[in-house]
């Protein structure tokens, strides 16, 4: 069974990659990074876990908590604290007492990334920016990050401000996972419409060069979008996401120099997922309920099939595909009843000893003992009970006759035996 997931595996890379591998590519970024969006594998790394400023690309974690703790719909009141970001960054100059919904103010922080709209949502979701920080760090923490410090929603200068390539990564796998998010980081342009306070803005327009159409030089066919960030101290990061063929990248280049030339940055990033997309391939190595292995069951003649108890894509270069290994793994004592699916084993992948990914192995069957007794209806037990209590009814009543019977001749006979004639 080992031996025809890894000719299958082989098969299948060797037709789609046939002449085009890449060498791996020379990133004059700081730090840089390259994941499967499937399963987080790293691709390709370059100082990925080193805190840096991570400016604007801060708003994925924003735009992350805005869609699970708030309500789109809901219509959010402007405070007089988004009218006070730093003047000359990016906002959409929201007033006090101005109405808008959550969802025109997301729109507006993921795509004319405003820092006004990150603390009016921030407002909203926890009162303050303050106790939106902390949500922030405690959502990264459970996402993975490890080198992860929000003090604002927005990612304006702040030397306790941080993060690193490894935990935007991981971030923004995870908001590529929720529609709304997916939906909102691949738009160019949003318009939101007339409010209490202001006119029409039909300028909201994405800062991700990466999926505009118009723009050549900087666009990728296959961008789905995600966030830019810029600040001095910074300089300019990138987190991208792009889908071709069935694959998912997520690349993130972090202090990228350059000011108001930002062609570095866009062309790293390109040249980062070309590398995943050329020098990668995405096989199926299961699929669900996939017969993986069959044992027998002990001390009897009985076999039992474990199936895959999910699907399991893999992304790997040329060169990995004589390192994958596979390992199974049996429960000890296995004995019945057995219910269908239930976990009895698991197989392992591995490439060079490290195992990237575990699958449990589930029964095909419901196996259940055998029974002392014969299975009954409930209608058969109700009609058995009936029959009981009238033989009961039966017998008891002939019982109480016979008695009752007993006692009339039993005067006689005790004076007959006294009289000695008996």
């Amino acid at each position: 069974m080992k031996r025809k997931f890894i000719l299958l595996a082989t098969l299948i890379i060797f037709i789609c990659n046939f002449g085009s591998t890449w060498a791996e590519p020379t990133i004059s970024s700081p730090s840089a990074i390259l994941i499967d969006a499937k399963t987080g594998r790293i691709l390709y790394e370059k100082d990925i876990d080193t805190k840096k400023f991570p400016a604007s690309t801060t708003k994925i974690m924003t735009a992350i908590l805005c869609l699970e703790h708030g309500n789109l719909s809901d219509i959010v009141t402007i405070s007089d604290k988004p009218s006070l970001v730093e003047r000359g960054s990016s906002q959409i100059y929201l007033i006090p007492g101005e109405k808008l919904t959550l969802e025109q103010l997301l729109y507006a922080l993921m795509l004319e990334s405003a820092n006004d709209a990150a603390v009016a949502i921030a407002e909203h979701i926890s009162g303050s920016a303050e106790e939106f920080a902390k949500l922030m760090n405690s959502r990264a923490k459970e996402l993975g990050a490890q080198n992860t410090n929000f003090v604002n929603p927005n990612g304006l200068h702040d030397d306790n401000h941080v993060t690193s390539a490894r935990d935007l990564a991981l971030m923004a796998r995870y908001g590529m996972t929720l529609p709304k998010f997916r939906e909102v980081v691949s738009t160019v342009k949003y318009t939101i419409p007339e409010t209490n306070k202001q006119p029409m803005r039909d300028y909201i327009t994405n800062t991700n060069k990466l999926i505009w159409k118009s723009n050549k030089e900087f666009s990728l066919d296959y961008a789905t979008g995600i966030k830019t960030g810029y600040t001095a101290k910074a300089k300019n990061n990138l987190v991208a996401g792009a889908l071709k063929d069935g694959m998912e990248l997520i690349s993130v280049v972090m202090g990228e120099n350059g000011t108001s030339d930002i062609t570095n940055v866009y062309s790293v990033t390109k040249e980062l997922l070309e590398y995943g997309f050329n020098n990668f391939s995405n096989i199926g190595l299961l699929q669900k309920d996939q017969i993986v292995t069959t044992i027998n069951l002990p001390n009897s003649n009985e076999k039992l099939n474990l199936l895959a108890a999910e699907n399991f894509d893999l992304l790997i270069s040329n060169d990995e595909v004589a390192k994958i290994k596979s390992n199974i793994s049996i429960l000890g004592d296995i004995r019945k009843p057995i219910n269908k699916n239930q976990i009895l084993g698991s197989i392992s992948y591995l490439i060079d000893n490290k195992e990237i990914k575990k699958i449990d192995l589930v029964s095909s069957e419901e196996l259940l003992l055998p029974r002392i007794f014969p299975k009954f209806s409930f209608k058969w037990l109700l009609w058995s009970f009936v029959a009981y209590l009238l033989w009961r009814t039966i017998v008891v009543t002939s019982r109480y006759l016979r008695k009752r019977r007993r006692k009339k001749k039993t005067p006689m006979l005790y004076i007959n035996r006294k009289r000695g004639r008996i």
